[in-house]
């Protein structure tokens, strides 16, 4: 029975047998139905054309509003996409949902869970150094001070705590629902599952729910799927030998298709980091050897003492002082922390242990070497937990696809078994010489059409409807970025082009300015050689009129 369910509880049928489900491993069931309502009210009586059905449906067609439900089988989907159609008569209604555990989308955990904190005790041994002033007499009988020094142990017990990375996967489970409506459940003989435990050396949080869940999937190795508010997780869902499909016998055929495009064949996995004072630079020896060679030759630089007035002066007083030299906890040493005044250095990251893995195929099936992408992990993991890391994060494995379609499934659906997410069975092709294993990952099925066929799909890369449109939205969004910055950059070269032309503009300014000032120099220069001129000119005039010969006299004429 499907119907429609508003937030207050309203509850109304929805009559149709256009219904499909989509089921995936690993993500969200969706469901879409499509319908056609109309108002008996808006005809004065029911006419030929307006079947009782359509009048039927009117009242869940009024109830369509977010967060309303879709339930069908018991199953509970949150509408997502109504789409309606008035242009038709009667109206076409088509209603999309997820499923009922998208809450878990609805929380973003901005804290972090550790694990827990282990209290003890360490053995602390401090070596101090004293130095003292002894008094000692000279020849001449004054009494002066001399430095000595003798080293001190001392040991004590202190306490001291740490925080366990490693976190049992039942307390982060519980972290991410709390506060949500949202219940975990093991299948049955997984249930050690809850004590595994993972290693968070930074905690482990600050995200939304439904992403930590995945997360967690991917750390521990589990899968998990919902019975609406029920998480049921499990190593691997499902059941072995449920179903047996022939070509053309119990199914009107198989279809098969592989994909090679993501194969890798080696990987590089880190683990372990640790923080170091210095940053992971490699210096070679000479230049450390040719730098303290050098080092200790520099003349340091000497400061003049100040002179203090006479009535400032006074004995000496000080008699000892102590220096801490070194520290041991646990047997350990420890380095001695610098004064507050010291300045910090950059900490850069290493890592304690490095697996680089190569798939056996290389070496058996002649496969190439293919590097993947290189992985480092904030996590403190065992050689055989790296190991296997390592190993599951290699796609070694062509990626295989078998759809199972047929008219006959429901009729022979004694024949088939048990079709459910995560069953595991034999399929046998019509040209296949042996049954081939496979697993079931994805099923459409259509629950109010008994004469329509579901859909099952075998391996491991079919797309999922919601990852797909996650898919999409996600590169439509990278694409929208990449046209912003792009209309940035037009906007910037536009600016930049003006700024440029405004450069040449004052460019030639300046240069019909030096023009112009050039030409002005020039008349200048032209006008007093004229002037030089006339004046050489009456210079040379006054000269031919002086009168020839000697000197004049005191009293005289020349």
């Amino acid at each position: 029975m499907l119907y429609i369910k508003t937030p207050k509880g309203e509850e109304a049928p929805i009559v149709t047998n256009n219904v499909t489900i989509k089921e995936s491993l690993g993500s969200l069931s969706t469901i879409e139905a499509t319908f056609y309502a109309v108002d008996a009210n808006k005809y004065g009586k029911p006419t030929s054309y307006v079947r009782s059905q359509y009048v039927n449906n009117h009242p869940a067609f009024t109830m369509i509003s977010p967060f309303a439900e879709i339930v069908e089988k018991g199953q509970r989907f949150y509408l997502q996409q109504p789409q309606i159609d008035d242009s038709t008569d009667p109206v076409t209604v088509t209603l999309s949902g997820i499923q009922i555990a998208k809450q878990l989308h609805w929380k973003y955990i901005s804290k972090l869970c550790k694990g827990k904190v282990i209290k003890y005790s360490k053995t602390e041994i401090i070596k101090t150094r004293i130095t003292e002033k002894v008094p000692y007499k000279t020849k001449t009988g004054k009494v002066r001070y001399k430095n000595k020094s003798h080293i001190q142990t001392s040991k004590k017990k202190i306490p001291a705590k740490k925080i366990d990375d490693k976190i049992p996967l039942s307390k982060l489970l519980d972290f991410i629902s709390s506060g949500t409506k949202i219940k975990f459940k093991y299948q049955a003989g997984d249930e050690k599952l809850a004590m595994k435990t993972y290693s968070y050396p930074d905690g482990f949080g600050k995200g939304y729910a439904d992403q930590l869940l995945k997360k967690l999937s991917q750390d521990f190795g589990f899968e998990y799927k919902f019975d609406n508010l029920t998480c049921i997780i499990s190593k691997k869902l499902g059941k072995k030998d449920s179903f047996y499909f022939v070509d053309r016998v119990n199914c009107q055929k198989i279809n098969k298709e592989e994909n090679y495009s993501n194969i890798t064949t080696r990987i590089t996995v880190y683990s372990n980091p640790k923080k170091t004072r210095k940053a992971s630079v490699h210096k070679s020896k000479d230049s450390t050897k040719k730098f303290k060679s050098k080092s200790h030759k520099e003349k340091r630089p000497k400061y003049k003492k100040e002179r203090k007035q006479r009535n400032d002066r006074s004995q000496y007083k000080k008699h000892y002082e102590k220096k801490v030299i070194s520290k041991t906890i646990d047997g350990k040493k420890v380095p001695i922390k610098p004064s507050s005044t010291s300045k910090k250095t950059t900490h850069g990251v290493q890592y304690k242990r490095k697996k680089i893995y190569t798939s056996p195929l290389v070496a058996s099936a002649g496969y190439p070497i293919i590097e993947a992408k290189t992985v480092y992990l904030k996590s403190n993991l065992s050689e055989a937990e790296l190991e296997a890391k390592a190993k599951s994060l290699v796609n070694d494995s062509p990626q295989v696809s078998f759809t199972v379609t047929g008219t006959n499934f429901k009729a022979f659906s004694k024949y088939c078994g048990t079709v459910e997410i995560g069953n595991q069975g034999l399929l046998m092709l019509l040209n296949g010489d042996k049954a081939q294993k496979a697993r079931i990952t994805a099923i459409e099925s259509h629950p109010e059409d008994d004469e329509t066929a579901n859909e099952i799909t075998f391996g491991t890369f079919r797309t999922d409807p919601i990852s797909y449109q996650l898919r999409q939205q996600r590169e439509y969004e990278a694409l929208a970025d990449s046209y912003r910055d792009l209309n940035d950059d037009v906007y910037d070269l536009a600016i930049n082009d003006d700024d440029f032309l405004d450069l040449v503009d004052d460019n030639d300014a300046m240069r019909n300015h030096v023009g112009n000032w050039h030409v002005a120099n020039y008349h200048r220069i032209m006008r007093n050689k004229k002037k030089l001129t006339k004046l050489e000119k009456l210079i040379t005039t006054l000269q031919g009129t002086l009168p020839k010969g000697g000197n004049t006299t005191a009293g005289g004429k020349k």
